[in-house]
């Protein structure tokens, strides 16, 4: 690991309880250079390890304890931030919100009671947490960062997944030994997770298309084998998903073989033949 990404690492934990402000920001950003600077003057030293040169760098940080300190003693500077009040707001609009479609509802329909607080209240939740993260993910998408768009669209999978099974089963009155097959949705949604994150490092999507269409067609069959009670026939919509995967991979190589014989007849094959991760992405 680099000094850069040490330090970062390093302030990112020590300004974790600082309030955000242009203030620490400012500071934080000139803790950084400073350290940089440090570290590469005692580089060029060639008189230390990289950890001896890290412990040093680190030690100088002294200088700047009482800045940090004062920083740390205002939460009132969270509390009066844009982004604190658009939160509250923002939960207090969505609270108010359920709780007077929740009570209208109750009050027009029979017996709604009971369903609607196990149908408005967690679908209210959900909004919630996906209105929590819209932020990060819209971050994660314009940098580039792959692992953290997946894990972000992973929690929803199993959140989704998961309502869906007590919405159901509690709010719809479906009994659980139909209302299971919910869960089996979720491998299929962490897939397509898998291919958003794919596409946005701009990297061939061949392999979690694969992997989409039969955790497609597994929680389909169940479905409608559960539904249906005729378990035997419709064992062919696992069969048909393999037939697409199968299908899917024989336009891709054609395509990969089509572009190679263009490049070849335009001259611009790569000089490493293997490598042809560009065409793929196109």
């Amino acid at each position: 690991m680099s000094f850069l990404e040490r330090f970062k690492s390093y302030l990112k934990n020590l300004f974790k309880l600082v309030p955000p402000s242009k203030e620490a920001v400012e500071l934080r950003e000139a803790m950084l250079g400073d350290l940089m600077s440090r570290a590469m003057d005692l580089k060029e030293t060639g008189l230390y390890t990289d950890d001896e040169i890290y412990n040093k760098c680190i030690e100088s940080l002294g200088d700047y304890q009482p800045v940090l300190n004062e920083l740390r003693l205002k939460p009132l500077a969270a509390v009066k931030s844009p982004g604190f009040q658009r939160g509250v707001l923002t939960i207090l609009s969505v609270t108010l919100f359920s709780v007077v479609l929740y009570l209208i509802l109750s009050v027009v329909i029979d017996n709604f009671w009971g369903v609607g607080a196990y149908t408005i209240f967690p679908l209210a939740a959900i909004a919630l947490i996906v209105i929590g993260s819209i932020a990060p993910l819209e971050r994660a998408i314009k940098l580039r960062r792959p692992l953290t768009l997946f894990l972000i669209l992973s929690v929803y999978s199993v959140i989704l997944g998961t309502a869906m099974f007590f919405i159901l089963w509690l709010g719809a009155g479906i009994s659980p030994g139909k209302t299971w097959v919910s869960f089996t949705y979720i491998p299929f949604l962490l897939a397509v997770s898998v291919a958003i994150a794919t596409k946005v490092a701009k990297k061939s999507l061949l392999l979690p298309v694969l992997l989409a269409v039969p955790a497609l067609a597994v929680p389909v069959y169940l479905t409608a084998s559960v539904i249906t009670g005729l378990w035997h026939p419709l064992w062919i919509i696992i069969l048909v998903g393999v037939l697409v995967d199968i299908v899917i991979l024989i336009v891709f190589l054609n395509r990969k073989i089509s572009l190679k014989e263009k490049a070849l007849k335009e001259g611009n094959l790569p000089e490493d033949e293997g490598d042809l991760s560009e065409w793929e992405n196109r």
